[in-house]
């Protein structure tokens, strides 16, 4: 009998006849004809899983789930895949030595399987000897915020818990994601902006005349969320579709490419150069100011420092006028465009949707900044559906409010109880040392030098160990040749992971962690808040593979510490006491929740709209209507179009007004162009979460010839004798790649496109060798946006393109290192 027509008798069956499973004690009882169906969640979105025989057959969509991301269905090839680590694995050279050996030989060497005994009192010992001979700058521990989920065993919250309990770790400030944009923004605005309560879709749909869909692809970011999306701000885009098609509002993208919100809105493409929007709103600045379309009354009454900013527009500053004219040779965009853009934005109520691709860019804190000095100069902020927002493209935002408790997760604090128990407890003689976000390698390359960053002198820490939680740096930083150098500097790479990432194989310690379905926690959707959602341990977790609060206690109990890590609850009894916590706030809002118990037999709570809640909500109507009363965070309590503070500090890639600096690669720079003629962009991919997914089913929906696709346009494409099938290599001066082409006129000339996230695969890990598989961040800078931030430059790069024409090899991103079972 063929595989399927077996899976196909036993559902039939199955169906028939349902036995309930007995649990991991009785898992070796389950017959071909145990069959459920449960319910459970993941960072894709809420999703039933039919499980049968222990395994996952098929996951469907939630009935409550409101746009279900085709995401969901790879949720059982997470769990049955070929990559998932089973067991603790230990590199044969650091085995043998009992502790850092060979470095150089991390990605080439077997892995030796060991006990979870081994790999926990090695890991231990090393963490250990390495904190107390070095302090909190010898360990790094920022583990990343997408790696796994759920508020008790989240990777990244527990792993730093059990760091602080060692003694403290080296930590970033800000995130890949939002960098730039969380220091720049408390300057200008008072606050991180990014991360803000956005304007409610209600609100612009009924108000707004002008969407703007700046540097962003909702329909696309909107899929994923830190928690559980529910995606209910779907419903607000075929709302926005159905008033643009009516004629009732204007839709623009501004973006180097065709996204998939700017198809479905069909809204006007403003066909931008990449890492030239500052310059493109500069020039509609100078023409919004000459022609006397701006509002002058909201700048009077709500911003400082205009003048100074129009000297340098007017080019009193540098002697250049920074009109439409100098913005298009700059941009790209045509003057008459510009012109007719800026005219219609101000004559009508515009709101600005801002995306993060913007600042992760070089100079990238300008874009920001710029964004909000044209939207003060349109004096739409405040009203109505009207202003600008930088949150509105992520996290299923901006939908309809329920009127529910907000649930908490397990600290990465330390109580104070345990303060007054251990009073020498190396958690109260130190604390962490941080660093800007994605300065990690860095750090590695230069330790003990200096860096700038928002107006403080930041001595960089001398990392040597490292511990990596459920997430990969070889696929998500940049430079992936200088980092993996840089790598071998260190003397201990730990990886709790569920997966063989290029991470993984590129660790000395490797802990098996299990996924969503193979262990308890509890979430809730994000945006609205609409669901509280029991996970249950569903299935029997691949191999040995344990929660990341298990490895986390196992480790802290090694120190004598297990107590203060676990506070004496295990992970059912730390859910239980989490829904409780929020039991008790439902009672302060009147609302009445279920028994635990309850909950978790059935699986979920629900809540209902928040009639009280200003659905119509517009950011900034307080300040706008009382600007004394209702102060912003800044030193003027105003909107800082000049910023005295960012002046003092004297930086020359960041001035004291937004400002056009050149990138250090951009295709203005002719000297440059001629030898990589190409501005290569990474968005998010539709398919996955940055990396996540990867090693799934869905790769072959999208793959071209089993690579990452790029896409250029038939221009580019004919230029090169390209066309939709081939294998190209895209290469720079950091690195080169394989890439399967699509060529589609939705991009710009001179532009390449691939999205971020393809696991990295080059024919000898460790080496300098070309990647197989289409890891953008092989080609990547790794440079800070400026003084000022630090943040990373993802989206500055130059390429060239040509057709591959040498021996193609294995891709082996997706299978195991070899594995022995002894020294």
């Amino acid at each position: 009998m063929k595989r399927r027509d077996f899976i196909k008798y036993g559902s039939i069956l199955g169906a028939a006849t349902t036995v309930k499973a007995k649990g991991f004690d009785g898992w070796a009882d389950l017959t071909n004809f145990d069959r459920k169906t449960v319910l459970s969640s993941n960072r894709f979105g809420m999703f039933e899983a039919v499980i049968q025989s222990g395994e996952v057959l098929e996951t469907k969509a939630f009935k409550g789930d409101y746009f279900p991301s085709p995401m969901i269905k790879a949720a059982a090839d997470r769990i049955q895949n070929q990559t998932r680590v089973e067991y603790p694995m230990v590199r044969k050279s650091f085995l043998k030595a009992k502790g850092p050996s060979n470095n150089h030989l991390r990605g080439k060497e077997e892995f030796v399987r060991v006990s979870w005994d081994v790999a926990l009192d090695l890991a231990a010992k090393h963490m250990r000897d390495t904190f107390d001979k070095h302090g909190p700058e010898s360990i790094y521990g920022e583990c990343y915020w997408w790696g796994g989920s759920g508020r008790v065993s989240w990777g990244r919250t527990v792993s730093r818990r059990m760091m602080r309990i060692l003694g403290g770790f080296v930590t970033e400030s800000g995130d890949y994601s939002t960098g730039a944009g969380l220091v720049i923004m408390p300057h200008v605005l008072g606050g991180s902006s990014v991360y803000d309560t956005p304007t409610k879709w209600k609100s612009i749909i009924e108000n707004a005349k002008n969407v703007v869909v700046w540097g962003c692809d909702p329909l696309v970011t909107n899929q994923i969320t830190w928690s559980t999306p529910l995606h209910r701000c779907y419903k607000d885009y075929e709302k926005l579709q159905a008033a643009v098609f009516s004629g009732k509002i204007k839709a623009f993208s501004v973006d180097p490419r065709k996204n998939d919100t700017q198809k479905f809105l069909d809204a006007e493409h403003i066909a931008v150069k990449p890492n030239t929007d500052v310059a493109l709103m500069i020039g509609m600045a100078h023409y919004l100011y000459t022609k006397k379309l701006y509002d002058e009354k909201f700048i009077r009454k709500y911003t400082v420092g205009f003048n100074k900013f129009k000297k340098y527009l007017l080019g009193k500053e540098d002697g250049q006028e920074k009109d439409i004219k100098w913005a298009s040779k700059i941009c790209g965009v045509d003057e008459k465009t510009i012109a007719k853009f800026a005219t219609t934005l101000a004559k009508e109520r515009t709101v600005l949707l801002c995306g993060r691709a913007l600042q992760r860019q070089d100079h990238g804190e300008q874009a920001h900044w710029m964004c909000t000095v044209l939207a003060a100069m349109l004096g739409h902020m405040g009203l109505p559906g009207g202003g600008i927002e930088f949150s509105l493209a992520y996290n299923s935002s901006g939908a309809t409010d329920k009127l529910a408790p907000t649930i908490t997760g397990i600290s990465q604090s330390i109580p104070e109880k345990y303060n007054k128990k251990y009073p020498n407890a190396p958690w109260l003689k130190h604390h962490d040392v941080v660093i800007p976000s994605s300065r990690s390698i860095e750090a590695i390359q230069r330790p003990g030098e200096d860096l700038d960053q928002n107006g403080k002198k930041i001595k960089l820490p001398h990392i040597r160990l490292m511990y990596n939680a459920s997430g990969s740096p070889l696929t998500r930083h940049h430079d992936v040749n200088n980092m993996i150098e840089q790598w071998k500097k260190v003397d201990t790479v730990i990886t709790a992971e569920p997966y063989w990432t290029s991470t993984a194989k590129m660790s000395d310690i490797v802990f098996p962690v299990a996924t969503e379905l193979e262990r308890v926690d509890i979430d809730q959707t994000g945006g609205t808040k609409e669901y509280i959602i029991a996970r249950k341990a569903h299935v029997k977790p691949a191999g040995e593979s344990q929660s990341d609060f298990w490895i986390c206690k196992e480790l802290c109990k090694r120190w004598g510490y297990e107590e203060v890590f676990t506070e004496e609850k295990t992970e059912l009894e730390w859910v239980k006491y989490i829904y409780e916590d929020a039991v008790q706030k439902a009672k302060a809002m009147n609302l009445k929740m279920p028994s635990f118990d309850k909950f978790w037999e059935k699986g979920y709570v629900r809540f209902e709209d928040d009639d009280k809640a200003t659905q119509n909500y517009t950011r900034y109507t307080d300040f706008r209507e009382n600007p004394y009363k209702h102060r912003l965070g800044t030193p003027s309590g105003k909107i800082e179009i000049y910023s005295p503070v960012i002046a003092k500090f004297n930086y020359d890639d960041c001035k004291g007004h937004p400002t056009w600096m050149e990138p250090i690669e951009w295709l203005g720079d002719k000297k440059q162009t001629k030898k990589y003629p190409m501005h290569i962009i990474s968005p998010h991919s539709k398919y996955r979460l940055h990396s996540q997914l990867n090693n799934t089913f869905i790769r072959g929906l999208y793959e071209i010839s089993g690579r990452e696709p790029v896409l250029i346009n038939p221009k580019e494409a004919k230029r090169r004798g390209l066309k939709t099938g081939d294998i190209a290599r895209v290469f720079n001066d950091r690195g080169e790649i394989l890439a399967g082409v699509y060529v589609t006129d939705a991009v710009i000339d001179e532009v390449a496109v691939l999205c971020e996230g393809a696991w990295y695969s080059p024919e000898n890990l460790g080496d300098k060798t070309l990647c197989q598989h289409g890891n953008v961040n092989v080609l990547t800078i790794d440079k800070g946006t400026s003084k000022l931030a630090q943040s990373n430059i993802a989206h500055t790069a130059l390429v060239e393109i040509e057709k591959f024409k040498g021996e193609l090899k294995p891709i082996n991103a997706f299978t195991k290192p070899k594995i022995v079972q002894s020294l």
